[in-house]
Order: C-alpha cells, then sequence, then structure tokens
C-alpha cells in the first residue's frame, strides 16, 4: 500500500504548528536546549586564527568552547527525550515534565543512534589504519595488499552507513516506543518493520524529507548572513523543523502494519 506522502507532509506540517505556535515555554525549552551551541560564533572565530602571522593557543578559547560543548551535550537529552515521546505517537504534542523519565529517554535513543553508527565508525577507521600503512616506506603490508585492504573497507564503510541511514531512525522509534534500547537495534524486527512499510515508500518518504531539509536549511543559511540577527533567527525556527521531522518519520513508522508487534510505553 503506496503512503500519501502529500498528507504526511501537511499533517506534520499542522503538528509542528500545534506544538509550537502560542506555545512560547515549549519554544522557549528548545531554544535554550539549542543555546549553547549558536553561542559558539561568538565566543570562537576561526578568522583569527586564519589572519594571525603566528598560531598561538591563546587565539583558542578553549575553556569557553569545552564549557558550551558540554552544556551542549547536556541539554541535547532533552531535545531528545521530548522528541521520543513525538515518536511515540502521541496525537496531541506533549509536554516538557516528568524531567527524570523525559532525560532517561533522551539519553537511550541518543545512544541507540550512535550504535547504528559505531560499524561504520569502526569500518572508517581500520580504512585510514590501512592507508597510512600502505603509504609507509616500511610497511608490513606490499602495496597492492595494502590499496586492495582500503578499497575493501571503503566499500565496507559505505555499504554500513547506507545500512545505518536506512535503519537508525526506525530503529530510534522502536526504542522510544519499547523503552528498549536492545529493541532498537533489533536488525530482524526493523527489517520486518521497513518491509511493511515498503521500502520503496519509505526511500521516497527519506527523499521527501531530505529535500524540505534542504530548502530550509538553505533558507536560514541566507538568513544568517544577516549579522547577529541571522544566528537569532535560525534559533528560533531550527525546533520547527526538528519536530516536523519526528512528527513525519513517526507517521512513516505507523504506516507499518507490524508496527503494533512493538509494546508501546506511555508517559
Amino acid at each position: 500500500m503506496n503512503m500519501d506522502n502529500g498528507i504526511l507532509v501537511t499533517e506534520s506540517f499542522s503538528y509542528a504548528k500545534e506544538t509550537l505556535a502560542g506555545k512560547w515555554t515549549r519554544w522557549l525549552t528548545f531554544i535554550i536546549c539549542g543555546l549553547p551551541m549558536a553561542l559558539l560564533p561568538f565566543v570562537f572565530d576561526p578568522e583569527k586564527i586564519a589572519v594571525a602571522t603566528k598560531f598561538s593557543w591563546d587565539l583558542i578559547p578553549i575553556r569557553e568552547i569545552a564549557a558550551l560543548m558540554i552544556a551542549a551535550f547536556l541539554l541535547s537529552f532533552i531535545t531528545s527525550g521530548y522528541l521520543a515521546r513525538i515518536y511515540r505517537g502521541a496525537a496531541t504534542p506533549p509536554e516538557f515534565d516528568n524531567w527524570g523519565p523525559l532525560y532517561i529517554d533522551g539519553i537511550k535513543i541518543a545512544v541507540t543512534g550512535i550504535l547504528w553508527f559505531i560499524p561504520v565508525i569502526l569500518a572508517f577507521a581500520l580504512m585510514v589504519v590501512f592507508a597510512i600503512l600502505g603509504l609507509s616506506h616500511d610497511s608490513p603490508l606490499p602495496g597492492p595488499l595494502g590499496i586492495g585492504l582500503v578499497i575493501i573497507f571503503v566499500i565496507l564503510a559505505i555499504a554500513l552507513a547506507i545500512i545505518a541511514l536506512l535503519y537508525s531512525m526506525m530503529g530510534i522509534i522502536r526504542c522510544a516506543r519499547t523503552g528498549s534500547i536492545r529493541e532498537g537495534i533489533r536488525f530482524t524486527a526493523i527489517t520486518e518493520t521497513l518491509k511493511s512499510i515498503g521500502w520503496v515508500n519509505y526511500i521516497i518518504a527519506l527523499v521527501i524529507l531530505f529535500v524540505i531539509g534542504i530548502v530550509f536549511f538553505f533558507a536560514l543559511s541566507a538568513i544568517s548572513l544577516i549579522p547577529y540577527v541571522g544566528d537569532i533567527i535560525q534559533l528560533v525556527f531550527i525546533p520547527f523543523y526538528t519536530v516536523f521531522s519526528a512528527r513525519y518519520m513517526t507517521r512513516v513508522y505507523e504506516h507499518s502494519e507490524s508496527q503494533a508487534a512493538a509494546p508501546v510505553v506511555t508517559g
């Protein structure tokens, strides 16, 4: 059964609007969670290093950057925890409340997403190792063997990246609905979900979301050229796309006839 992507886009847009329009506490919470990363350009200007005649570590505000990165890392679980509630299929937009369970949910789906990409990272790391060994004059690997291994791991990394991109989002939603990281990385179960959705339907849905994302962030990038004001506008509007994409992928997941097989966690 084909999905009506037009309805999915329209419904997800309305959902994002209902979530944020007039709901200033929710919107402000998203903005606060995104604030540390938005402040980075104000703290660190790479142009200072580019125009400097001599490099100095004093040009890099390491403590300020570290503080912002740590804050961004910790606050990201609040955002992802809220998205977990959307992934569970809430008909009406959820609230930012019950902070403990929300934060734990955020950690769970973040870990699930990372786990899907660990094989990609390992394959890429091995590719780099064999590339370095292949270029080394005193390498124990013969030239052709080193090159062959690099090619193999390049192909492997690409294949694993494609699998991770296709499976991770469904795994994250499954984790949110079951409350289990293990369920979020169950390859066979997620494969069945994707088969029920339909591979063509799923890929078309991803392409549509990708195109919408490109248009959205291209527009924001153009606006960001406005000094200072542009960065503020970006910070304000990114939550809308975040909620839109979460709801959109949730609706795609629900297209699967087998989604009822996964127990739903409420709250």
